[in-house]
């Protein structure tokens, strides 16, 4: 857009610059001398037509009779018998008015056809191909080049216009897509580092958008899964498109599990870096162990039904003999009494698979659970002590009660306590906390010293045969599990190597009556 040099009339020294797209006509008056019009005021100056016209002929300024040179950008009608263009800024009621030579009206009578197109672009009206049909046809009949200019000038700046609006549609899809898809997603630049992050990432995994922008991926990832991602990032830089599984450490620590597809992001032709959409599959993960656990457990009862009574049945005529040959043999009583211990831990692991493979008659009483806490302490105070064991109990005062089979807690207590006792070869300290949480459930805490479990051993413990200890069945705990699920409770285990363990049981608790 150009500047235009004017006075305010012909005794003026002043010379200002106004904006050539302000300028809605300028009117010659006499030979070299022109008044310059715009809505809403006008000026003087002297100069040649040809001056006039070299300068504003790129703007949309034409000669329409031999005494107004109009830009047509601002013609909004035209009286084809009167001779007589209307000119309005957009912006304004205003209007002035210009002659027009009749061998010009059909080029005003296009002129406006192609700028009302233009406008209704601006105004964002969605186009289809008439708009470029119109200019094509008139393009096509034009034989004066100096209007044929014109014609391609509207067009060409039609089409840039129509680019645009197309450019900024598609780039709005993009953010919409980017910003609002419910699936994380990462985009990385040649070198593998973060450049953008969608605000599902950010909810998924806690960590803001600077505390992941500008850096790699790896310190975001267990050590075992980079070379996967490392191997994908390298096969989509080649162009291909992967799709895998891998783990994402959030900021809490925990994993998240993502379904991953990788794709180049193509630049002009070039490959300029990666998208990684990722599908939280953390859920379904959880869904899947459930589900195999639930498999095994079945197995186990199924094994167990089969044959739990047929080894009783031997068990019982075996541990008769030896009674008996206790009685009548002497001198091998070590022998015999370790040949009874055997054989009660067999029936100890026959009972527990029976657990398993039926349902049990449980009676489910209004109980007092420090009541069968202690009971339980008094039944292995003196395994603790031989162990070098002190068990301490810390109890809120009125604690709840809670809807149970006494018998069945008594053993989730027995076989916590039992493995806690068991990692502190060395003695040490047991703390169990009773308490009532915020949400109003009672939290049941045993706290131990002992040697602790690894990480990757904790997400199996209760799987049938699967066990820490060097004599274990595993069928302790998974016992365990299934009495704390079987009374609408929970069970969460948490180890550090060397530090001991902690098991926390959440269960339902009665709500008391209120006093009178």
């Amino acid at each position: 857009m150009q500047k235009i040099p004017v006075i305010r009339n012909k005794k003026s020294s002043d010379i200002m610059l106004i904006p050539s797209d302000e300028i809605v006509k300028i009117e010659c008056i006499r030979n070299n001398e022109f008044i310059i019009h715009t809505v809403s005021d006008t000026y003087y100056w002297a100069s040649s037509l040809e001056a006039f016209e070299e300068m504003l002929y790129e703007e949309g300024f034409r000669l329409i009779d031999q005494m107004n040179v109009v830009n047509m950008n601002h013609v909004t009608e035209y009286a084809p018998r009167k001779g007589i263009v209307t000119l309005r800024s957009d912006n304004s009621n205003r209007y002035k008015t210009a002659s027009a030579a009749w061998i010009h009206g059909e080029h005003i009578t296009n002129i406006i056809s192609l700028l009302r197109k233009m406008k209704e672009l601006d105004r964002g009206i969605p186009q289809d191909d008439e708009g470029a049909d119109i200019f094509e046809t008139i393009l096509a009949q034009e034989e004066d080049h100096r209007f044929a200019r014109s014609y391609a000038m509207i067009k060409a700046l039609y089409d840039k216009k129509k680019a645009e609006i197309s450019l900024e549609e598609s780039e709005l899809r993009y953010k919409s897509l980017f910003e609002h898809n419910p699936d994380p997603i990462i985009s990385f630049n040649l070198n593998g580092l973060i450049t953008s992050v969608n605000p599902a990432m950010h909810n998924v995994s806690g960590y803001t958008e600077k505390e992941l922008l500008h850096k790699s991926i790896h310190p975001y990832l267990p050590k075992d899964h980079f070379p996967r991602w490392e191997q994908y990032f390298k096969e989509t830089l080649n162009g291909s498109t992967a799709h895998y599984e891998i783990s994402f450490l959030g900021k809490d620590g925990k994993r998240i599990e993502l379904s991953v597809l990788n794709f180049p992001i193509i630049v002009g032709k070039q490959i300029a870096g990666v998208y990684m959409i990722g599908q939280d599959i953390s859920e379904r993960k959880r869904a899947e162990e459930m589900i195999i656990r639930s498999e095994k457990l079945s197995i186990v009862g199924q094994l167990a039904a089969g044959v739990a009574h047929e080894i009783r049945n031997p068990l019982t005529s075996l541990k008769g003999f030896v009674q008996l040959m206790q009685n009548k043999v002497s001198g091998y009583d070590h022998y015999f009494s370790i040949m009874l211990d055997e054989l009660e831990r067999i029936n100890f692991i026959v009972s527990e698979f029976l657990v398993i493979a039926k349902p049990q008659s449980v009676q489910f009483q209004p109980k007092d659970p420090e009541t069968i806490l202690h009971s339980t302490i008094l039944l292995l105070n003196s395994q603790a002590i031989i162990h070098n064991v002190e068990i301490i109990v810390h109890a809120d005062p009125n604690l709840p009660k809670i809807n149970c089979d006494e018998n069945q807690i008594k053993q989730v207590f027995i076989n916590i306590l039992n493995n806690s006792i068991d990692s502190m070869s060395e003695g040490g300290t047991i703390h169990v906390e009773l308490r009532v949480t915020d949400d109003g459930n009672l939290l049941m805490r045993f706290t131990d010293e002992g040697c602790g479990i690894p990480q990757d051993r904790i997400t199996r413990l209760g799987e049938p045969f699967y066990t820490t200890k060097e004599k274990g069945t595993g069928l302790g705990l998974m016992v365990t599990y299934k009495i704390i699920e079987n009374h609408a409770g929970k069970m969460k285990i948490y180890s550090e190597l060397g530090k001991g363990t902690t098991v926390e049981i959440f269960m339902p608790a009665l709500q008391t009556d209120p006093l009178p």
